[in-house]
């Protein structure tokens, strides 16, 4: 708390140095006595947990998988529970392994309890019938050595893994239903002058809109700077900066783009139809049409992947594979088939959890619960409904709302990416370009219509061909990826089922959606045709039961234009109004393996009574240094 305080402080006074006014003039007074009275009464910080000494060369593979399961894959007993814990998470994704690495390194005991049987969260990958599938990570942005979602990741992981880059086109945009007319295609390249070149070239009517746009990019990207500072300082200064006006003068970007939609923006500097779509392709990173998204959060995504795309060396499970490892080194446990079924509160304080064990429930106790279940699952069905009711977390649930759900097809190839004219990137193939319409008249589609329409969008990618390790483990097999947006709602009548026993109706059901997206990905991609060897598709149902969501969202909480406000900003952060609990992962950042990862880290700031994102940039400069 001292260091978020005084950075606050540090940076009110280098703009009140070039923007003196009385009303900054008081509050700049009000932080400094509240500064300095945590200075001499707040918990003493804990040990800085970052170190270049964390780093480590990058190691051969592990390609054995009896090797891998015996990390990734360590059962719940009792027995192994550590003795004297300080924090247990609930739940290995991204936002419960970074935290748990970040209280190691710092010197604390954690225990991670995951529902699923393997570590991992949307980074674990699956193996079936000889092929190898990622479920949730499919590129990374910002892994270039400096970046600070680099230097972060390999603190977290100790720099043991490596991000190869994807084709130079790292998304493409497909136009046009590929079984009547020909596909208009527009790839997005990896640099930010490169994309805008290509895109004047497809549309040179548009070029002034094309700079406009991007021009609004740089405009906004600072956007995400004023929504982290409301998380990272205390509860009531980020009050205070709304009520104020100065978040208004500090966080411009924050504050104006946050407050118009990417409609809004696309809508004001254009007519053509094509275009907005292009420029809205990526809107499946955070599952929210364009009039319901702010332009602020569309150009965090889009600016994220200037530099190019990454994937990981070995596939996303490599990450999980390698934090599980650091836990573990420092005393820390990591345990899967562990479903936390209630967290105890005694006295109103988060005190420990109860995990299911057969008709039984084991109670585990620590000083802190950290929970990575996202914040629905944490305040419907972990918490006391008594104690979950009177927080102020609670209304931000209906307030923001859950995220869509999706369908997943996985499709075993026979040839390698040269043989099936596959490549290192994504596709993103939309039936037309009234991108908004078709999504909401497919959505809207009762059940006993589904199987007779179109899957207008979706989302391809061929996760073999970015990893170049993969021909060396898995000679002659490719694999691919197909996603497009579902409602839970469509397969609820199924959700009383076992896995893999769900009934005819649903098998057929999913079949159908499942080859309707085959077969507009093989129009897309001819050369893969008649050599499918493998084929399988997840629904709603499978993400609830594999990665613990209640039904079945893909991004925990909505990421509407509500989500990202001062109101929801302030009160969903890592530490809640419960004592003893605080949350991480993608519901107190944003959606996708860096918004998790950051969300870890302001959940282990306020753990260790320390700034780690100024941590982080003394690192950084550290790093610079000795390069």
């Amino acid at each position: 708390m001292i260091s978020s305080v005084l950075s606050l402080f540090s940076s009110l006074l280098q703009y009140l140095s070039n923007n003196p006014s009385i009303l900054g003039l008081i509050v700049l007074l009000a932080v400094f006595i509240f500064a300095l009275s945590v200075f001499f009464s707040g918990p003493k910080p804990a040990k800085n947990p970052f170190s270049t000494k964390h780093v480590r060369p990058v190691e051969p593979l592990v390609s054995d998988q009896k090797e891998r399961d015996r990390i990734l894959k360590q059962r719940f007993k009792v027995s192994k529970i550590p003795p004297n814990l300080d924090t247990i998470i609930i739940g290995s994704g991204m936002g419960g392994m970074s935290v748990g690495v970040l209280l190691a390194r710092a010197g604390k005991k954690v225990l991670v309890l995951e529902q699923h049987d393997q570590a991992g969260g949307c980074c674990h990958t699956f193996h079936d019938k000889g092929f190898e599938f990622d479920t949730g990570v499919h590129y990374i942005g910002k892994m270039e050595p400096h970046d600070d979602d680099r230097v972060l990741m390999d603190q977290v992981t100790g720099g043991r893994v490596e991000y190869p880059r994807m084709d130079e086109a790292y998304d493409v945009v497909a136009i046009g239903d590929p079984h009547h007319e020909k596909v208009r295609k527009y790839p997005f390249m990896t640099g930010e002058q490169k994309t805008k070149e290509n895109l004047i070239k497809c549309f040179p009517k548009e070029k002034d809109a094309i700079e406009k746009f991007y021009r609004l990019l740089r405009e906004s990207k600072n956007f995400f700077e004023g929504y982290f500072v409301l998380k990272l300082v205390p509860k009531w200064v980020a009050r205070l900066l709304v009520s104020t006006g100065l978040m208004n003068l500090m966080f411009k970007s924050y504050v104006r783009f946050g407050k118009i939609t990417l409609k809004q923006v696309l809508d004001d500097i254009t007519d053509d139809e094509e275009l907005k779509a292009t420029l809205s392709y990526i809107f499946g990173d955070y599952g929210v049409v364009p009039s319901k998204a702010s332009f602020g959060l569309h150009s965090t995504v889009m600016r994220h992947y200037f530099k190019g795309g990454h994937y990981i060396r070995g596939g996303p499970s490599e990450i999980p594979f390698q934090m599980v490892q650091i836990i573990e080194e420092l005393g820390g446990k990591v345990l899967v088939n562990a479903p936390v079924s209630e967290i105890i509160v005694n006295s109103g304080r988060a005190v420990g959890v109860k995990v299911k064990k057969g008709e039984d429930a084991v109670e585990i106790y620590a000083p802190q619960i950290v929970t990575d279940a996202g914040v629905s699952n944490t305040f419907l069905r972990l918490l006391p409904k008594e104690v979950a009711t009177k927080s102020c977390i609670y209304p931000m649930i209906n307030k923001v709302g859950d995220s869509l759900s999706y369908i997943s097809v996985f499709i075993g190839l026979r040839g390698n990416k040269e043989e099936l004219g596959i490549q290192a990137h994504n596709c993103w193939s939309f039936n037309n370009h009234n991108l908004e319409q078709t999504f909401e008249d497919y959505l809207s589609l009762p059940l006993d219509k589904l199987k007779e329409a179109d899957v207008p969008l979706m989302f391809v990618s061929f996760p073999s061909a970015k990893d170049p390790t993969w021909h060396d483990r898995n000679p002659d097999k490719s694999t691919c990826l197909l996603i497009t947006l579902s409602r839970y709602s469509w397969f609820k009548k199924w959700e009383e089922g076992r896995v893999k026993h769900r009934g005819e109706d649903y098998e057929d059901l999913k079949t159908v959606i499942g080859k309707k997206m085959l077969a507009t990905c093989t129009k897309l991609y001819p050369n893969i045709e008649g050599k499918v060897e493998y084929f399988d598709v997840g629904t709603p149902l499978s993400n609830k039961y594999y990665l613990g969501f209640q039904d079945g969202e893909m991004y925990g909480l909505d990421h509407n234009m509500r989500r990202f406000l001062p109101e929801a900003s302030i009160q969903l952060r890592a530490k809640t109004d419960i004592p003893g609990l605080y949350l991480t992962g993608q519901d107190i950042m944003s959606a996708g393996l860096t918004g998790a990862l950051f969300g870890g880290l302001l959940c282990a700031s306020e753990l260790l009574h320390r700034n780690l994102y100024f941590d982080l940039e003394a690192l950084k400069k550290e790093l610079k240094k000795s390069a």
